[in-house]
């Protein structure tokens, strides 16, 4: 991943989760794969508290966002090594 800088792979990563938990939600109501949209900690985590008009921002983690952690991780790596 020498070719990509730092924020690009934080920012793709971070949509990966995003895109992950979607699709993970979206295959609990359309298949009933509920194990993907469980949350993993038994509250969510506080990222940021009072920060400028963000009162407070807190992550869910589900398996469904890990996992498109992985895909979009694993994806930024097969593309750095071409």
């Amino acid at each position: 991943m020498g070719k990509y800088s730092i924020g690009f792979v934080v920012l793709v990563l971070v949509f990966g989760m995003f895109l992950g938990a979607a699709l993970g939600s979206l295959l609990q109501q359309v298949f009933g794969f509920g194990w993907l949209n469980q949350d993993l900690f038994s509250s969510p985590v506080e990222m940021v508290r009072d920060f400028y008009i963000i009162e407070r921002l807190e992550v869910q983690l589900t398996p469904g966002s890990l996992l498109g952690l992985i895909a979009a991780g694993w994806i930024l790596y097969k593309k750095g090594k071409r």
